[in-house]
């Protein structure tokens, strides 16, 4: 699968390279704008500074360098190009998830995954007279931001990186607090339980390592707890990169940099402007789904007015899913696979009609999703859910089954508000828009015209082709 970062600085990233010291650094940036390359220049520019400095040392010891994705693709993507940036020796290199690293540094044995906790969440939700979905969600925000000590902080901190719908007044808060959080917490203590959040917690409180060199790709989607965990681990002179565009937050953890510990410079803290990935064309289609939403100081609207060129409009199509897949094939067979990838998105992951569709076409494809090693084969076209597409990039982008059933999120009406910041309506046109996002010269979606997807209200129809197929 082509991997298409071409890891050379730009003038813009270059002026981040100038110097290096000690510290965390702060790089901000839209879709498109080269957060990912940022993240391996900096990396590489952090590895050769540290490694002159161990060679003026009487005893030098490797420079151990830690670099932190959020999901298991990503990882696989930029292990790929890390390991072709930085040299093969004096360095002791890790690039992982989370949480393989967490459990790597604990050696915890079994872990709850995310429906085992889910479930046993949603027994005291349900208990309490709270609607599980958002509830559950609420529960695992403020399990990942405050510490175990702080809990009650909840009660009066303003809620960072959720939508200011729906309300939590104090009340409420406290009734999740006393009824859910606090019963469940005794649960796991009483059963000898241990779930992600814990390990995180662990992790913040104990020395286990002592890094030279971190660099965190997607900072967005990282909780406080596994934050603080980060820095409990870096060495006094370490240098921490994190890069981020809250934007394109698609779960709902964020933090801000006081409550971690960090006290940001004003030198240490950067914003990518330019958008080198999207013509003009997929960036005002992207933006249009951000329309209306709260984009707090770490995040950063695609701007079209710099993309790198004019190109095609996005096509929609309306019709039935089997008729979007032959329309999409029919599309394939007029590009040069052997020099242009294409990456099949969707959020659920659904390609059960797509996959022999494609077979029966002669189209080889991979499957991105979960898999932690970038593949090495000729085929460069992926299937992938949109969230294991974060950081990665695609010459072109198909997103086809986006009915309404699918991707609608029922806004309650005394929810409805004028900046449509409604959390989770908010997350699914985050997540929308960073799949727009991937493509530099191509995006397609498609829908049954009878199940349209309430995305498509926020996008003038200047700003695509429709097709009926």
């Amino acid at each position: 699968m082509k991997a298409l970062i071409d890891v050379i600085p730009t003038a813009e990233q270059l002026a981040l390279f100038s110097r290096v010291s000690p510290g965390v650094e702060v790089i901000r940036g839209a879709a498109g704008s080269g957060k990912t390359t940022t993240a391996l220049l900096k990396l590489r520019s952090c590895v050769g500074f540290y490694l002159n400095r161990a060679r003026r040392q009487v005893n030098p010891q490797p420079v151990k360098v830690l670099v932190l994705t959020y999901n298991r693709t990503l990882r696989g993507y930029i292990s790929e190009l890390a390991e072709q940036q930085l040299p093969d020796s004096g360095i002791s290199l890790e690039i992982s998830t989370f949480n393989k690293w967490a459990k790597r540094l604990t050696n915890a044995g079994t872990v709850l995954d995310f429906e085992q906790t889910s479930r046993l969440i949603t027994k005291y939700l349900v208990e309490a007279g709270i609607e599980p979905d958002f509830g559950l969600e609420e529960a695992l925000y403020v399990l990942g931001r405050f510490e175990a000590a702080q809990l009650n902080d909840y009660l009066s901190t303003r809620r960072e990186g959720r939508g200011n719908t729906p309300r939590m007044e104090r009340p409420a808060r406290q009734i999740l607090l006393d009824r859910v959080i606090r019963p469940y917490i005794e649960h796991k203590r009483a059963h000898r339980l241990v779930e992600w959040n814990d390990l995180a917690c662990s992790i913040a409180a104990h020395d286990y390592e002592q890094y030279d060199v971190v660099v965190v790709d997607e900072t967005q989607d990282f909780s406080a707890n596994e934050i603080r965990a980060l820095l409990r681990q870096c060495s006094p002179e370490a240098s921490v990169t994190f890069v981020l565009d809250s934007a394109q937050r698609i779960y709902t953890r964020n933090f801000n940099w006081v409550e971690v510990g960090v006290s940001l410079r004003p030198e240490k803290s950067h914003r990518l402007q330019t958008n080198y990935r999207n013509t003009r064309q997929i960036a005002r289609f992207a933006s249009a789904m951000l329309d209306g939403l709260v984009i707090d100081d770490n995040g950063t609207m695609p701007n079209f007015d710099t993309a790198r060129g004019n190109g095609s409009k996005p096509i929609v199509l309306m019709g039935e899913y089997l008729d979007q897949v032959s329309a999409a094939i029919d599309f394939l067979r007029g590009i040069d696979l052997e020099q242009n990838s294409v990456a099949f998105l969707h959020p659920k992951g659904w390609f059960r009609d797509l996959a022999p569709a494609l077979r029966r076409a002669g189209l080889a494809f991979v499957e991105l999703t979960g898999n932690s090693e970038w593949p090495k084969g000729e085929e460069n076209i992926a299937l992938c859910t949109i969230h294991s597409s974060k950081g990665l990039e695609f010459d072109h982008v198909i997103m086809i089954g986006l009915d309404g059933s699918v991707l609608d999120v029922d806004v309650p009406e005394h929810e409805e508000g004028e900046d449509g910041d409604y959390e989770p309506s908010a997350r699914l046109r985050r997540l929308i828009a960073m799949g727009i996002g991937r493509a530099r010269d191509s995006v397609m979606i498609g829908f049954k015209p009878s199940d349209a997807p309430d995305i498509m209200r926020f996008v003038d129809d200047e700003l695509y082709e429709g097709k009926d197929v």
